[in-house]
């Protein structure tokens, strides 16, 4: 049985942000990022993912990145020593003219692969090129390794993809599937 963290719970707070994520949660989520479109990306993310999350950033530049970041490190405390868990997921999205695939390996060894473009600078109030960021930050503070390959031809499509295969991969990923460490080594 996984530890996460003896609760499933994970918080990380400091001046600029915080997060709570419970892994065993229902999908209920709510956010204040200062963006009404990343809180609803962020919402689809915990839906598709089936924790509770709770995201707040303070407005700025560095707002995605900031929060990207707390989720990432909440999402570390919850998952604690990693014991338990299943360790790899993958989900592939499709929303109209769009798809997305997202990969990912709770390995600790933090990476970023993003492959797609998008066709505007703006996606509601959000800037497409922040997506980057906030997923890099995401990645670096849970050691999650993470691939994403997506195409299509309405922006906020390829957008709600993205954070759905990704809460569908994290899910899976998280899950209990097996006894000990997930790794040859012993250790992630």
């Amino acid at each position: 049985m996984a530890k996460r963290n003896g609760r499933g719970l994970g918080l990380f707070r400091d001046c600029r942000a915080q997060a709570t994520v419970n892994l065993d949660g229902s999908g209920q989520a709510k956010a204040a990022s200062g963006s009404g479109f990343l809180d609803h990306m962020l919402l689809a993310l915990a839906r598709t993912a089936n924790i509770d999350l709770v995201a707040e950033s303070e407005e700025g530049l560095w707002r995605a990145q900031t929060l990207g970041r707390a989720i990432g490190l909440a999402l570390d405390d919850a998952l604690g020593d990693r014991s338990g868990i299943c360790r790899y997921g993958s989900a592939s999205v499709p929303m109209d003219e769009s798809l997305a695939d997202v990969a990912l390996d709770f390995s600790g060894r933090p990476y970023l692969i993003v492959s797609g473009e998008f066709r505007g600078g703006r996606i509601g109030d959000f800037e497409a090129m922040l997506l980057e960021p906030f997923l890099e930050a995401l990645s670096n503070a849970a050691g999650l390794t993470v691939h994403i390959r997506f195409y299509g031809e309405n922006d906020h499509h390829k957008m709600e993809c993205i954070f759905k295969a990704l809460g569908l991969a994290l899910r899976q990923a998280a899950a209990k599937g097996g006894m000990g460490i997930p790794s040859t080594k012993g250790v992630i």
